[in-house]
């Protein structure tokens, strides 16, 4: 992965100058300065590639907010930092954060606490959760070490699952950690052609899937989201060879998911995308606006492109479990032949816990 999504620069709130971390960071970045106060609304007014170290002021868990009349899969979010530099064309955070540098809570030891609380207390919504919703997991493990603070967190919990996702390899820092088998981790993967051309600086799709296996290696599980699925000339050849590397490098065994989304934007994202991507053609397709607000792609064209993964993940194995990422329950139907129902999926991947 290239260093040029690296930050360069730090502002520290002051409230967080003596914790571990801040120490840590400002020991880091020579030039990194200490500012009195980070309110959420200054977080725009930071420049990219500066990492913004602030205090969360709210709650650190919150249930994946889904799309009315899409079935949800029922994540809980440990919301740890804003925005991501690994710059994908296709990237949902452009039309949701008009936040250029990356933020980090300091607040870590809080956070971990509100996580903790939450898996002391039985029964409490889902025993999933996640990070990667808002960031990407792993993009600034090596400067923050909040992953591997979760995953330690989460081995002590056996009825509990966290998943890190990422578009990044670096995983090597958590290869050593004791996680009993509570972490998987993630990858965001793709047709090779889409990977190279819209996918910014994330690792190259070899290496994630090198870094997918070097996981399975140190004991964990991972999963592949095939999330944007976009079409593209070839995009059948493309996604079959993305499948076969994917099961070549990995043992079916230790794949904990697959799931599969069709590309999706919003309507703001549909202008951003052009002006900030000028060489992308991804928004020029058979697009309608759906129930949700957001442009997808004609029901017949995702069916397709569904049919045609899911074809080719169980023809490598056909016990892997797949689902499809906020589809509607028509689409459910007419991929896999069931309808799962309002909470059904939720259900399903709870039993992999």
């Amino acid at each position: 992965m290239s260093g040029d999504q690296f930050p360069i620069d730090l502002v520290v709130e002051a409230a967080l100058e003596k914790t571990p971390l801040a120490r840590a960071l400002l020991g880091r970045f020579p030039f990194g300065r200490v500012v009195a106060r980070v309110r959420p609304a200054d977080y725009a007014k930071y420049p990219a590639r500066t990492l913004v170290l602030a205090r969360h002021p709210g709650r650190f868990i919150k249930p994946c907010p889904g799309t009315k009349g899409y079935l949800c899969c029922g994540l809980q979010i440990i919301h740890f930092g804003l925005g991501c530099s690994i710059g994908c064309t296709y990237c949902i955070l452009q039309g949701y954060l008009d936040t250029p540098a990356l933020v980090v809570f300091g607040n870590v030891q809080e956070g971990l606490e509100q996580v903790r609380r939450r898996l002391d207390s039985p029964g409490r919504g889902s025993r999933r959760y996640c990070t990667g919703e808002f960031t990407d997991s792993l993009l600034l493990e090596d400067l923050t070490g909040w992953s591997a603070r979760l995953i330690k967190l989460f081995a002590d919990y056996p009825r509990a699952l966290l998943e890190l996702k990422t578009k990044t390899d670096r995983v090597d820092s958590l290869l050593g950690l004791n996680h009993r088998g509570r972490t998987v981790v993630s990858f965001s993967v793709n047709a090779p052609q889409v990977s190279a051309s819209e996918e910014g600086g994330a690792a190259p799709l070899a290496e994630r899937i090198a870094a997918a296996s070097r996981a399975v290696q140190a004991g964990y599980r991972v999963g592949f989201h095939f999330d944007p699925l976009i079409r593209h000339p070839g995009w059948q050849e493309g996604y079959a060879r993305t499948v076969a590397d994917l099961f070549a490098a990995v043992p079916a065994e230790r794949m904990a998911w697959i799931s599969l989304g069709a590309f999706r934007f919003l309507p703001r994202l549909g202008k951003i995308i052009p002006e900030r991507h000028p060489g992308s053609r991804i928004v020029y397709d058979e697009f309608i606006p759906a129930p949700d607000g957001k442009y997808r792609y004609l029901r017949p064209l995702r069916v397709q492109m569904y049919r045609a993964l899911v074809g080719l993940i169980r023809e490598a194995d056909p016990d892997v479990p797949v689902y499809l990422c906020m589809e509607s329950r028509r689409v459910w139907q007419e991929v896999f032949g069931f309808d799962p129902g309002p909470r059904g999926l939720a259900r399903m991947l709870e039993a992999r816990v």
